[in-house]
């Protein structure tokens, strides 16, 4: 009779074992690439003003030049491209909108500012 329960028990366990419902992993929060879309300007280490421009359709612009770079990842507070020559180019915002421009190419990091709040204070 031991053997038995013993026997039922243990095919019970590796049943429940292998049957377990496994919690959902996390989703992140669905990213908007509308979000990113606007014309925003940075000054480099030396001082120059950029213009910084994403279209509707992701396509970057610096300078009013096409970057061929292409989107390698869209988060929800992050943009990232790679352009033609390999390295990456990376717009993070805050709740509110994008606030940083990351240049791998020259390692550095850039204060955005909005085009348009630059242009209404002048």
């Amino acid at each position: 009779m031991r053997k038995r329960s013993f026997f039922i028990f243990m095919v019970s366990f590796l049943i429940s074992l292998f049957h377990t419902k496994r919690t959902p992993k996390h989703r992140p929060d669905p990213a908007d690439p509308m979000f990113f879309v606007g014309t925003w300007q940075f000054k480099d280490h030396r001082e120059r003003v950029h213009r910084l421009e994403i279209d509707p359709d992701l396509k970057l612009l610096i300078d009013g030049k096409d970057m061929s770079a292409k989107v390698s990842l869209l988060t929800r507070y992050e943009l990232s491209y790679v352009d033609k020559f390999g390295y990456k180019l990376e717009i993070r915002g805050n709740e509110a909108r994008p606030i940083k421009f990351y240049d791998e190419s020259e390692n550095y990091t850039y204060d955005l500012q909005s085009a348009n709040e630059i242009e209404q204070s002048n």
